[in-house]
């Protein structure tokens, strides 16, 4: 179907829910207040690694205005849970694994009570031994940090996620151009506007209903069904409007929604937590740092032959979802490039910094940057063009993969390079820059690409159900177990729904997410949205619709099939048309129901776990940006001029919603490369706001260029593809390639920040031990 036969899909269209955030009319968890309601506060632990030798909250309840304390004791379990491994708690039991891990939980009458409360807690803690270093975390005399394990590996061993394609130790040996470098990625704060928070409300039944603003109310509701030993039906979660998460408002949501549930079943009222920026800061999940060692051969005409990726993932104190993102870093680690052989291992591994989970990327964005940079460099080695070296080496239509898996569709990489080449004025650029002679200021041009497996793939089950209804007021209301948390969703739901039903996108109401009200879709992860709620809302529209055509043929006595749509009036080939709210009305006097669901699961793929090889996705995303940077060679300042993206998208459902996640991503990822560092010093996070952990302000935004190369993906709803996540994974490596340009300096630590660039080294900052205190008595 062409654009001239839609009439919402791929059009302007307003965001859903636009004017009543920036009127201030959307309720963020923050915005609740409720008679009788408490606030709640956790003790923190103020040592990285540590035993609870003896904790005792009873002097909290002598605290004025404090009306109920709790610790692991008050959960099923200790309150342990955890997937794909269980091994956290909702308040520490035994020991802690990081700073800022919560030990006890208090409710209180006010903010300033329940901190009191917090200061009366006895908590002794008895330091234990450190891991810090990831490479370091499985040497046979590190300290524990890990549980014991039952196969008898080391219990700082997480995981490991391998790809395996022939020999490439073999095929090293006849390629005549061998390049082989590390590199590192360091973690990431997501450094969303709106930070964590959750209010749970008691229920007459002896349950809860908890408003939280994280991704996935359905894993909230397993959490506490679980720990509280609650019936599902007496569990219910509600997503209030979100302020960001980039992927961080999983763990961290999770334990907070438990521990203020079991404080309001324990006081028998309403009880909200809400963070601070530092309190967010220290407790949070971030991006897991990684150490990537490549090793790439190739003949001396540029075909590529072997790759070589064995990579070590800082997965921090828990798994949270560490196996799946070394998962994803490990299909990604090679790139989008053909190859004779290929070997990737990524190992995770349990150290004391803090912890790491889901961020946008979710691995590809580090193992992105690790094989564009040796990608590059291999380029120079060959003496060949950056974007001409991966053209000829980069996967089309036809192509099998590293994995296994043959493409047989969508696949628009070339054009993404060659539009981005165009749209930069690339080949002369490069020429001219490499002409520079200037010791003050230099410009250089650099390209990266990506691919990018669409929704879960072989990580799980992959399917949404959505669910519509004709109100009343012949409004449409729609309903999805997958969420919006900035990412636009909901607008693209709208569209789709009006483009099926024939109606204005205003009468349709998308609600936010409500585990009474919507069905459990699965996390609201990996870009899934679009595909498989989109696919799902398609599905229960045409239901709908089709129930609507049979009403309309009865009134305009003909067969349903020669019923046709006029705007939202119906038309038969003999009677004046109906309107959509007389159809409403027929239909119902017909006992009709004017309701339906709609569900779509993803196509079943395979992969090999051991084995390394398989089909891991069911279709992917490419994309090219180039990035053009003026270097100051005396301080090493990097201003990013221009970036350039081309992105095969598939079909564009919402394209304001699109080149917002291309521009956001893109700035994500210019404060990726050349800003943002988490750094952990012995454990203590050495940056808990953003006086001094820095991130791209409107001042270091540079001119964005974005194109959609829409090639059809016949799984998608109308061809689409997922677009949030990849819009951020290439634009490290391409400015960290175009900074090589410009100064001849390769940064193969991330950020390229005034330091690394200005010397020319790729310095791997560890910091100094700074105690990131948060106010709370520890003895």
């Amino acid at each position: 179907m062409s654009d001239l036969q839609y009439k919402y899909i791929g059009k302007p269209a307003d965001r859903v829910d636009a004017l009543e955030k920036v009127t201030g009319a959307a309720k963020y968890v923050g915005d609740y207040y409720l008679p009788d309601m408490l606030y709640a506060r956790a003790l923190r632990s103020e040592l990285p690694h540590a035993r609870i030798k003896h904790l005792d909250t009873r002097p909290a309840l002598n605290v004025p205005g404090v009306i109920a304390v709790i610790t692991s004791e008050d959960f099923i379990d200790h309150g342990r849970f955890g997937f794909p491994v269980k091994d956290h708690f909702a308040l520490a039991f035994e020991k802690v694994r990081y700073v800022g891990q919560a030990i006890a939980a208090v409710a209180a009458e006010t903010p300033e009570a329940a901190l009191n409360g917090v200061k009366a807690i006895i908590c002794e803690l008895e330091p234990l031994p450190g891991v810090f270093d990831m490479d370091h975390a499985l040497d046979p005399d590190a300290p524990q940090v890990g549980f014991e394990r039952e196969d008898h590996k080391h219990p700082n061993f997480l995981d490991m996620s391998p790809v395996y394609k022939g020999d490439p130790d073999e095929v090293l040996k006849d390629c005549p151009v061998v390049l082989h470098e590390e590199y590192r990625t360091v973690h990431q704060e997501h450094s969303y506007l709106e930070t964590e928070g959750a209010l749970a409300i008691p229920t007459s039944d002896g349950g809860v209903t908890v408003y939280c603003n994280n991704q996935s109310p359905f894993i909230t509701k397993g959490n506490l069904v679980a720990v509280l030993g609650l019936d599902p039906i007496k569990v219910r979660v509600i997503q209030p409007h979100v302020g960001g998460s980039f992927g961080g408002k999983d763990d961290l949501n999770y334990l907070t929604a438990c521990q203020v549930a079991a404080l309001a079943l324990k006081a028998k009222r309403p009880v909200r937590m809400t963070f601070s920026r530092e309190e967010s800061m220290i407790a949070s999940y971030k991006r897991d740092a990684m150490h990537m060692r490549i090793t790439l051969g190739a003949d001396k005409d540029g075909t590529l032959r072997a790759c070589k990726a064995i990579h070590t993932l800082d997965s921090g104190a828990y798994s949270s979802q560490s196996p799946f993102t070394a998962w994803r870093a490990s299909i990604h680690a090679m790139g989008a490039y053909r190859y004779d052989a290929v070997k990737v291992e990524v190992t995770s591994v349990y150290t004391n910094n803090g912890f790491s989970g889901a961020f946008r990327g979710f691995g590809n964005t580090e193992a992105c940057f690790g094989i564009e940079s040796a990608i590059d460099e291999l380029a120079e080695k060959l003496g060949m063009d950056p974007i001409d070296f991966r053209l000829k080496n980069c996967l089309r239509v036809g192509d099998v993969t590293p994995h296994g898996q043959k493409l047989t569709e969508s696949v628009g990489l070339v054009e993404c390079l060659e539009t981005v080449r165009k749209l930069s004025d690339w080949d002369r650029k490069r020429a001219e820059y490499a002409r520079q002679t200037s010791q003050d200021t230099r410009c250089g041009i650099g390209v990266a690409v990506l691919f990018h497996g669409t929704s879960l793939g072989a990580e799980g089950v992959d399917c949404a159900t959505n669910t519509i209804e004709i109100l009343p007021d012949y409004s449409v209301a729609c309903a999805s177990g997958l969420t919006d948390y900035g990412q636009g969703p909901r607008t693209v739901y709208t569209l789709i729904t009006a483009e099926e039903l024939g109606i204005s996108p205003e009468r349709v109401r998308i609600l936010l997410a409500d585990t009474d009200t919507a069905i459990d879709s699965g996390p609201t992860v990996a870009s899934r949205s679009t595909i498989l709620a989109g696919n799902a809302m398609r599905v229960a529209a045409q239901t709908l619709a089709r129930t609507l055509n049979f009403a309309a043929a009865d009134m305009l006595k003909c067969e349903p099939q020669r019923v046709m749509r006029i705007g939202e009036a119906y038309v038969g080939p003999n009677e004046e048309p109906v309107s959509w709210e007389k159809v409403v009305d027929h239909a119902r006097s017909m006992g009709l129901v004017l309701s339906a669901h709609g569900k779509w699961s993803a196509p079943e793929i395979h992969w090999d776990h051991h084995k390394g090889t398989g089909t891991p996705y069911f279709g992917y995303h490419f994309a090219a940006q180039v990035a053009e940077v003026q270097v100051d060679l005396r301080i090493g300042k990097t201003q990013v001029l221009n970036i350039w993206a081309a992105h095969d998208t598939g079909k564009v459902i919402f394209p304001q919603g699109a080149l917002g996640q291309v521009y956001g991503g893109i700035t994500q990822g210019l404060g990726y490369a050349l800003m943002e560092e988490a750094i952990y010093a012995d454990g203590y996070l050495q940056s808990v706001n953003f006086d001094t952990y820095l991130i791209p302000t409107s001042m270091d935004v540079p001119d964005m260029t974005a194109r959609f190369v829409e090639t059809n993906f016949s799984p998608g709803p109308y061809g689409a593809k997922n677009i949030a996540e990849p819009a951020m994974v290439p634009t490290a490596p391409a400015i960290v390639n175009a900074i090589y340009h410009a100064t001849g300096k390769r940064i193969r630590v991330l950020p390229a920040d005034l330091e690394r660039v200005a010397l020319g080294k790729s310095l791997h900052k560890r910091g100094s031990p700074v105690s990131c205190k948060v106010g709370l008595k520890v003895k």
